[in-house]
């Protein structure tokens, strides 16, 4: 199907994107495309009005990589999923972000789809947000004039995921003692979109859980913390039964509302996974 038609703009670096961001009226970003073109479709196809104007970041090298540098990762907006999957990343808790990327789609998909795109395309299902969360992200966000927003994970989604500036990379601390688990269930066995995604971060000593934050993703809400289960776990010690204990300790209106039986009963098993694969050491 063909799109309706529309202004391609091709910006060199971050802040001439930045710039456009902010001139261009009725408009819309292109990362890899592979939210942005197919909503796009489905919108004419239903007859809906769409962007006049799309600004694509594919000439923006600066926006490309992933590098680490002394207890920084810095992981830029438009590296392909993929490229994340390939990319060293030091021993520890920041290893989970391998097994995120691998879950992601299919290959192709993934040699398209950028971290930036799924961390802002909005909608609420993509499962970078959970990861993002639980490692204490922070995102760094470019304006017209040349300064920098720097947003925690957590409080980009509070805010429903908006930003009038332009995302250009997010920046993770390497923690030596934390540990990470993540788990996600797909949807369908047809369509390999998420339909929960969980991802727990914390640091152990002599068996004492602490600094601990669970990434959430439900599906129905952009990806949020759960406090309930934080703080039990934070008073916790490592035990054959914790994980069974932790789940008397849920922030519930997080994984009940608007969910069947079927995805309460998958939270709860993904919750008590994560928590014993840690538990475990």
């Amino acid at each position: 199907m063909l799109l309706n038609p529309l202004t391609l703009h091709l910006p060199k670096s971050p802040l001439e994107a930045a710039r456009l961001y902010k001139e261009l009226e009725d408009s819309k970003i292109l990362a890899g495309g592979t939210f942005l073109l197919n909503s796009m479709k489905l919108l004419k196809s239903k007859g809906t009005k769409t962007a006049r104007n799309i600004l694509s970041l594919a000439q923006v090298q600066d926006l490309k990589g992933v590098t680490l540098e002394g207890d920084t990762l810095t992981i830029k907006a438009m590296t392909r999923i993929n490229d994340l999957l390939d990319a060293p990343l030091p021993d520890g808790h920041l290893k989970i972000l391998h097994a995120v990327c691998k879950n992601i789609s299919t290959n192709p998909i993934r040699n398209m789809a950028t971290v930036g795109g799924n961390l802002t395309c909005r909608y609420t299902w993509t499962e970078m947000g959970a990861v993002m969360i639980a490692l204490d992200a922070k995102m760094h966000f470019l304006g017209p004039d040349g300064k920098e927003d720097i947003i925690a994970a957590e409080d980009f989604f509070k805010n429903a995921a908006r930003s009038e500036k332009l995302f250009t990379h997010v920046t993770i601390k390497v923690q030596k003692n934390a540990r990470t688990a993540y788990r996600r269930v797909k949807k369908s066995v047809h369509v390999d979109v998420p339909l929960l995604a969980v991802c727990i971060k914390t640091e152990i000593n002599k068996k004492a859980w602490n600094n601990t934050r669970i990434g959430i993703n439900n599906g129905v809400a952009f990806a949020q913390r759960d406090p309930v289960l934080e703080d039990f776990l934070n008073k916790s010690f490592s035990s054959a039964d914790l994980a069974k204990e932790a789940l008397q300790h849920l922030t519930t209106t997080i994984y009940d509302t608007r969910s069947t039986d079927y995805k309460q009963h998958m939270f709860r098993i993904s919750l008590k996974s994560a928590i014993d694969e840690i538990a475990r050491g």
